[in-house]
């Protein structure tokens, strides 16, 4: 186990208890080797065989788009399936393990596991009030904007909390109390000197937002959704810098030339622009596959990309968002390129 991941050991501890309890199966809980990225080893013995299970925890696991996000991030290639331990897995929550081929089980020793030629399955069982509970932030619209300011622009970073507020576009009072979270949390930490912060693990920081963003910050961006008739619309229609930029299919089709885009987002300073409107001859509908939304940062090209792309992270944000498999696919690459580990 990782030295700071000490306090891990209960979670995992309780958790193979549980499962323990209520399947009759022991499990033993062993370090994970060096370098393997995983929490801890849970040991499962089945009768006369042992099976040894890299385990990563996942404190929280309420949405699927939560699920989603763990599982784009195992290639689907990997022999070893993803093995989540969390607080508590809902019936609904337990079918989507299933469905996606994710290991994972809890605190009250519900459980979807595939060991060898035994599927378990344990479903129902209410939640333990006795589960051990991480601080965990309070998040709101305006965190998670400067978060995304962050992680959009690392060079943040060493500047001032009025240099972050403006990009994050939220105030300073905001950004303060912001980053005095992260910092509690250990999301980020205080260069010596006073040179500014780094991320102690932007990978775990990337997995939290992309699981809050569709439900706590994208349904306030709304800006509307449009359909054409116009085949592959979106590559004629004017660049506008600082005005619009591609999000989801589009930008991952752009960054890896590995998807056509069946639904479209784009961000946008403020409105929908009028030149494509005209250009594309969009035309309003609810159910429209273009969608539209209000950018939650200052629009700005990111260093090394086209200028008509989002923050990889909101394009990977998007992908996660949507459920779709060959989406899922697609984030892992754009995870893989564009994001820091």
């Amino acid at each position: 186990m990782h030295p700071a991941d000490h306090d891990l050991s209960p979670l995992l501890e309780a958790a193979a208890t549980a499962f323990g309890d209520a399947t009759g199966v022991p499990v033993h809980l062993r370090k994970a080797p060096p370098r393997s990225g995983a929490d801890a080893v849970l040991e499962f013995h089945v009768g006369t065989r042992r099976y040894k299970r890299l385990a990563h925890v996942k404190r929280t696991i309420d949405r699927y788009g939560t699920l989603a996000a763990l599982r784009a991030q195992a290639a689907p290639d990997d022999d070893d399936r993803l093995l989540l331990v969390t607080s508590y897995l809902s019936p609904n929550i337990i079918n989507a393990c299933r469905d996606m081929q994710v290991d994972a089980l809890d605190l009250a020793g519900n459980a979807s596991l595939l060991l060898g030629d035994s599927v378990i399955l344990v479903s129902g069982r209410p939640r333990t009030d006795s589960s051990p509970q991480a601080r965990r932030p309070t998040w709101t619209r305006s965190t998670l904007r400067v978060a995304l300011a962050l992680l959009a622009v690392p060079s943040l970073l060493e500047k001032t909390y009025r240099d972050i507020a403006q990009v994050a576009g939220v105030s300073h009072g905001t950004v303060q109390n912001a980053i005095h979270g992260m910092l509690d949390r250990r999301d980020l930490i205080e260069q010596p000197g006073g040179h500014g912060m780094q991320f102690a693990d932007a990978g775990r920081l990337i997995d939290e937002w992309t699981t809050l963003y569709p439900t706590l910050l994208r349904g306030s961006l709304q800006l509307g959704h449009f359909r054409t008739d116009i085949p592959d619309w979106w590559r004629n229609v004017p660049e506008l810098p600082g005005r619009c930029q591609f999000g989801g299919e589009p930008a991952a089709a752009i960054l890896t030339q590995y998807l056509k885009p069946a639904t479209f987002t784009v961000y946008c300073a403020s409105e929908v622009p009028r030149e494509w409107i005209a250009k594309a001859r969009l035309r309003p509908d609810r159910n429209g596959n273009i969608e539209f939304l209000r950018s939650p940062i200052q629009l700005q090209p990111a260093a090394g990309l086209p200028q008509n792309i989002a923050p990889p992270l909101l394009v990977y944000a998007d992908l996660v968002a949507s459920g779709d498999p060959r989406n899922l696919e697609t984030a892992r690459l754009v995870r893989e390129q564009y994001l820091p580990a």
